[in-house]
This record gives C-alpha cells, structure tokens and sequence, in this order.
C-alpha cells in the first residue's frame, strides 16, 4: 500500500471528517419540501427565494472542547463560522443571534466577549440570542444573509475546474486543529477578501462553493461533488499551504479563511486575480468529474478518497 493511500484512509478516519456522516440520523426525520425551498440539503445555507432575491439562514455549533479550554477564541469562531457559511453562498451577512451556555459569569463574559469581537470584525450586527446558566459551556450561532445571486452546491458539473482560495497569512491556534488568518486582520481588510465570494456570484464567474469546514480540504471536496452528483480528481501538490504546517495537519485544519469553488475552466484565470488582488493564494486543484469517486492523487500515485456508489457524506438517499 502506497504512502497516499495510507494518508487518505487516515484523513477518510479522522473526527473532522468522519463526524459529517453522522447527520445521516437526524436527516430522516425531517420532511424537505424542495417547492419551498432550495437546495434543502447539503449547501452551506437554507435558501428562501424572496420576491428581490434569496434570504440564506444556517447556524453552527462549536466543539465543546474547545467551548471549555478557551471560551473567548470559541465565541469569535462561532461568528467566523456562520458568516463564512452565507459568503460561500454568494450572500452578505445581514445579522446574527447566538445560544451561549456556561457554568458561571466569568466563563459567559469570555464567550460574550469574544461573539462581539467576532462581530466588529466581520461586519454583522449581534441582534439577539438565549443565555443557559449551565453546567457545561457552550456556544452557537444562526445567522441570515441576503444574495441577489448564488453560489449552489448542487450547481457544479463535471468539466468544471475545481479552485482552492485561502489566506496562508496567519499562524496555528496552540495544539487545535485551526489556523488564524483572520485575527491579525483590520475589519476592512477581512471583509474585502471575503466580498470576493458573492462578486464571484454577480460576475457569473463560479457556479459552486462551499467554505471549508472542521472537514478539512478534502472533505469540503468531496461534500461538494457529492451534492454536484459529481465526483472529482484533486491534485494534493497543487494545494498551497504555510512552510510550518506539515501537509496531513494543513489538510484536516480549520483554515479560517478557505473556500473552495467549482467554475468553468475558462472562468478561473478571472477569479484567481481576484483572490490575488487581496493577497489569496487561489489556484486549480483539480476538477468535477462523470465517475462516481472522488479521488486523490500525488506524483504518480492516486489513491480514492470516497466512492458515492457505495458511500454518502451528506446528501445519502434525502438528496
């Protein structure tokens, strides 16, 4: 068994990764009405078609781990995180509201603390929320976004080229699995690299986008294809990433600023210089195919990452 094979079988292993399945039981439960709705599974935000756009509504959790060990990072990253899921869209941020629990003040000012950090930072008002003076600390966020155009995961086809956009300028967060480039940068300067992804959506230069999440690259990948019904081939050397990470940990990290995008091969060279304008690395790394796989190569290996014949990520038989 070749060295890639064996990076893949422990990355299909690892919790950030692994974890994406298990929505597979709260799933069934629910009755989607694709009338009302679109895309009701698998995309980074519920779409609702409005009579002047779409209004996008999603929410997220942060580990409560990380919640416990360090409060104020964990209330700025449950921000970072649902903003990012209505730009990966095409939308704007319109407003957030929050669940925050915690065993006493001190643990809940830290979380409050840094929710509103996370709030002057990205742009988007904190307009509400639930507080649970609880025994264990945690920390959740909804958010609502407007687009006036749209960046759907179920819209990417096979042919299309397969972009990763990141910010290489930041530094890991201690022993966790997460990189910080937003932190060390001015309000202005983060929103402007982050208004490249609904220009991506006005400009008609990317159908698909997805930002990457605790699934790590190519698990964001491959949530992707699937709800394409697509499957891909991803050049692991192409993907840019810092001198100090090695490249197993760079591919399981939260990177704080990823995006990866699918458009028109002809479309890309456009949408790099965009990225680049605002100090981005972005770059092709591989591409939507017609087979069934997603699959991985280096140098001359190639090794299959997921095979939706037999496997599903996120969608399963809901999609």
């Amino acid at each position: 068994m070749g060295e890639l094979q064996n990076l893949v079988e422990r990355i299909v292993i690892s919790k950030g990764f692994s974890r994406k399945k298990n929505i597979q039981a709260p799933l069934k439960m629910f009755a989607w009405d694709p009338e009302k709705m679109l895309d009701p599974i698998g995309d980074d935000a519920a779409i609702l078609v409005t009579n002047d756009g779409y209004l996008l509504v999603s929410c997220d959790g942060i580990i409560p781990k990380l919640v416990q060990d360090e409060p104020r990072w964990a209330g700025y990253c449950a921000v970072l995180v649902s903003v990012s899921d209505i730009y990966a869209m095409g939308g704007r941020p319109l407003a957030v509201v929050n669940l925050l629990s915690a065993p006493d003040d001190e643990k809940a000012a830290l979380i409050a603390e840094g929710m509103a950090e996370g709030c002057s930072k990205l742009g988007v008002p904190m307009v509400g929320g639930h507080y649970l003076p609880e025994e264990s600390e945690g920390v959740a966020t909804a958010i609502v976004g407007k687009a006036s155009h749209l960046l759907r995961a179920t819209q990417g086809k096979a042919g299309q080229s397969l972009l990763i956009a990141i910010d290489l300028n930041g530094k890991p967060v201690k022993h966790y699995l997460q990189w910080d480039c937003t932190s060390n940068k001015e309000p202005q300067e983060l929103q402007r690299k982050l208004e490249i992804m609904p220009t991506l959506a006005e400009r008609g230069l990317a159908t698909a986008a997805r930002d990457i999440s605790n699934a790590g690259i190519l698990g964001t990948i491959a949530m992707l294809a699937e709800n394409t019904g697509c499957g891909a081939v991803v050049q692991l050397d192409r993907i840019p990433k810092p001198d100090e990470v090695d490249l197993e940990r760079w591919l399981n990290m939260f990177p704080g600023y990823g995006f990866i995008v699918s458009a028109d091969p002809s479309k890309t060279g456009e949408i790099t210089k965009l990225f680049a304008k605002e100090g981005i690395a972005a770059v092709v790394i591989g591409e939507l195919t017609t087979d069934k796989r997603v699959i991985v190569q280096q140098e001359k290996e190639e090794a299959v990452l997921i095979d939706w014949t037999s496997e599903t990520m996120v969608v399963g038989l809901h999609g």
